[in-house]
């Protein structure tokens, strides 16, 4: 891949999902963890998502709920409850 097509794709990428690509290996599959179980309702992923936990050097994102939900369809998750 040409340097200047690397810069294309990153810009691409919406930012919750370059946020996600910049967690710790565990923090990321904790975060992917709550996106999958379709148990947790969208607004609480979010409300979790944004709080910071310096035990765990979590920095959160600053996501809504729809932030959450276009996250699960980009992943094929549909969240019946």
């Amino acid at each position: 891949m040409a340097l200047a097509a690397r810069k294309q794709l990153t810009e691409t990428k919406p930012a919750f999902e370059r946020w996600l690509d910049g967690l710790s290996e565990a923090n990321r599959t904790v975060v992917l963890g709550w996106l999958e179980d379709t148990s947790i309702a969208n607004h609480r992923v979010a409300d979790w998502v944004r709080e910071d936990d310096e035990d765990d050097d979590f920095h959160g994102y600053p996501a809504a709920k729809d932030t959450i939900a276009n996250a699960r369809s980009r992943r094929g998750i549909v969240r019946t409850a």
